[in-house]
C-alpha cells in the first residue's frame, strides 16, 4: 500500500513538471496578431472598443440630457420673470379696449375655479410689450390659420369656418351658435350671440333653415371682406316687422334702408362662390313691403365703389359711403341735402379696424388706412339721453378723435348705447327717427342739413315702446338703416321687440 502511494506522488510530480515545461515551451495568446498570412497586415479584435464606445455614447447622452435640462429650466425660469416680474400693461390701444384686470380673491370664486381661470387670463392678456408679441405672431404665425387662395397681388387668405355658395334647392346655411364679439355690428367691446354658417344638404321637403350672422372674413387686395351668409328667409321676417311700424304709424314716413356691405363690392370673381348676394335679398324685401318707402341705397353705392366708400380694415363703411346712402335717402323723402363741399374734411391716418382685431393679419396690420369724415359747418345743437330717453346731457355731434387709438376713429360718431337728439337750423318742420345699428352712427351729420330734428336709436339698446317713442316726438319721418347682417340676422328681432315694451 505504501509502495503504491509512492509510485503515485511520483506521477504527479512528473505530470505537475511536464506542465511547467510545456509552458515555458507555449507563449500565451495575445489579443492582436501582427504579421499574418499577408504582409503589414493587422487584425485587432476590439474587444475593449465596445465597451469604451459606449461609456462613451452614454457620456454624451448624460452631456446632452443635461444640457436640456438646463435650458428648459433657462426658458421657464425667463419666462416667468418675464410674465410675473415685468409690468403689465393695462390698455390695448391697437383693439381699443381697456385690460383684463387681476381678479379679486373669494373662497366662492376659488372653489368654482373662477379665480385661477381670472389669474390666467390676466396674465395672458397683459404680458408686457404685449403688442409687439402680437405683431410678431400675426406677421409669422396667424397667416399659417388662414386657408390661402393663389399668389401674388390675386391671392386671398379666408379667415372663419367657411362655406361655398350653393342654390337654395340643394343646400342651406345652418347656424349653430357661438358666442364672439361683435364683428357685424358695432365697435364697441360688447359681446353678442353670432352664428357661423355650416352648408349642409337640404331635403327638398324640408323647410329651409334661418341662416344668420358670419364671422367669415376674406383678405384679398388688402382689403378685409366680411362675407354675406345668406337670409334664408329672415329677409321676410324684416320686412314684415317693418311693415308693422307703418301699419301702427299711419300716415307718418316710414323708410327701409338696408345698407349692403363690402361683401356686395370687393370680391373678385374668383372667390364669389365664398358669398351670398346681397342684393338679391335686397330686392326680396323691397317686394315684400307694405306702404313701406324702400331706399336704394346697393345702385348708390356700386356706383362709387371705385371711391373710398368703405374701410379696408374694417367691417363699418366709410363717412363718404354714408354721405352718398343719406343723398339717396334725402332724395325719396324730398328734403334738401348739403353738398360735400359744405363739410369740412378732416383725415386720420394709420387706421386699423375691426377686422384687423378678428383676424389678427399682418396684411392688413400693415397696410392702414386713411379713416375721412366731414363735420358739418352749420351749428347744431346735440342731446345726449340714455336708452330710457332720460338724464338729458349736452354733448357734441362728433368726437375729437385725439385720444382716440387708430382701431377707434369710427368712435367719433359716438357709441350706440344711447340717444340722441339733434335740433338744427333746417326749419322745415320734418322731424326724422332714425332706428338704426352701428351704420347708422355715420348717417346723422350727413341729414342736419335736411330736417328740423333728428333722433337716433340703436335697435339693440332702446328701452322704450317705439310707437309711443315717435308719436311723443312728433316724428313726421321714421328711417330703419343697418347693414345686411343686422337686417337678416339676429338683431332684426330687436326692431320686433321694441313694439311691445
Amino acid at each position: 500500500m505504501n509502495e503504491d502511494n509512492k509510485n503515485e506522488s511520483k506521477d504527479k510530480e512528473k505530470n505537475k513538471s511536464a506542465d511547467v515545461s510545456d509552458k515555458a515551451v507555449r507563449p500565451e495568446p495575445v489579443i492582436s496578431i501582427e504579421a499574418s498570412d499577408r504582409e503589414k497586415t493587422a487584425i485587432d479584435i476590439p474587444i475593449k472598443a465596445k465597451k469604451l464606445k459606449k461609456q462613451r455614447r452614454k457620456t454624451v447622452l448624460n452631456s446632452i440630457a443635461l444640457a436640456n435640462i438646463i435650458l428648459m429650466g433657462a426658458i421657464f425660469a425667463g419666462g416667468f420673470v418675464y410674465v410675473a416680474l415685468l409690468p403689465h400693461e393695462t390698455k390695448a390701444d391697437d383693439e381699443n379696449r381697456m385690460l383684463t384686470t387681476l381678479p379679486k380673491f373669494s373662497p366662492k370664486s376659488y372653489i368654482s375655479g373662477e379665480f385661477t381661470a381670472g389669474i390666467a387670463d390676466y396674465f395672458d392678456d397683459t404680458v408686457h410689450d404685449r403688442a409687439h408679441i402680437k405683431q410678431f405672431i400675426a406677421d409669422n404665425i396667424t397667416p399659417l390659420k388662414g386657408r390661402k387662395y393663389g399668389d401674388g397681388e390675386d391671392g386671398a387668405e379666408l379667415y372663419g369656418s367657411g362655406f361655398v355658395r350653393k342654390s337654395p334647392a340643394s343646400a342651406v346655411t345652418t347656424a349653430p351658435q357661438v358666442t364672439t364679439t361683435a364683428a357685424a355690428q358695432s365697435p364697441a367691446p360688447t359681446s353678442e350671440t353670432t352664428a357661423v354658417p355650416e352648408t349642409t344638404a337640404l331635403p327638398q321637403e324640408e323647410e329651409q333653415a334661418q341662416g344668420e350672422l358670419t364671422n367669415n372674413i376674406l383678405i384679398v387686395n388688402k382689403r378685409g371682406v366680411t362675407l354675406y351668409g345668406g337670409a334664408w328667409g329672415t329677409e321676410q321676417e324684416y320686412a314684415s316687422f317693418v311693415n308693422e311700424y307703418k301699419e301702427a304709424l299711419g300716415g307718418k314716413n316710414v323708410y327701409s334702408m338696408v345698407l349692403p356691405t363690402s361683401s356686395s363690392f370687393y370680391i373678385p370673381e374668383q372667390y364669389s362662390n365664398l358669398a351670398y348676394s346681397e342684393k338679391e335679398d335686397f330686392d326680396k324685401i323691397e317686394a315684400s313691403l307694405k306702404g313701406v318707402i324702400p331706399v336704394d341705397a346697393y345702385n348708390i353705392l356700386n356706383a362709387h365703389k371705385n371711391e373710398a366708400i368703405y374701410s379696408r380694415t374694417d367691417h363699418h363703411w366709410q363717412p363718404l359711403g354714408a354721405y352718398y346712402a343719406a343723398q339717396e335717402f334725402a332724395l325719396m323723402a324730398g328734403v334738401p341735402f348739403a353738398e360735400l363741399s359744405e363739410y369740412e374734411t378732416v383725415t386720420l391716418p394709420g387706421y386699423v379696424g375691426t377686422l384687423y382685431m378678428y383676424t389678427q393679419s399682418a396684411t392688413l396690420l400693415n397696410n392702414p388706412e386713411d379713416f375721412v369724415y366731414y363735420k358739418p359747418k352749420t351749428p347744431v345743437t346735440v342731446t345726449q339721453y340714455d336708452t330710457h330717453f332720460q338724464n338729458p346731457v349736452a354733448a357734441n355731434l362728433l368726437l375729437d378723435p385725439t385720444p382716440m387709438p387708430n382701431s377707434g376713429y369710427y368712435m367719433v360718431f359716438g357709441s350706440d348705447e344711447r340717444i340722441v337728439h339733434v335740433n338744427t337750423e333746417c326749419k322745415n318742420g320734418r322731424n326724422l327717427v332714425i332706428f338704426k345699428d352701428s351704420y347708422g352712427n355715420a348717417l346723422l351729420p350727413m341729414l342736419t342739413s335736411s330736417f328740423e330734428n333728428i333722433y337716433l336709436c340703436d335697435i339693440r339698446y332702446f328701452d322704450l315702446n317705439a310707437i309711443d317713442f315717435i308719436n311723443s316726438v312728433e316724428a313726421t319721418d321714421v328711417l330703419f338703416a343697418m347693414c345686411s347682417f343686422s337686417a337678416v340676422g339676429a338683431n332684426r328681432s330687436c326692431i320686433h321687440n321694441n313694439l311691445n315694451k
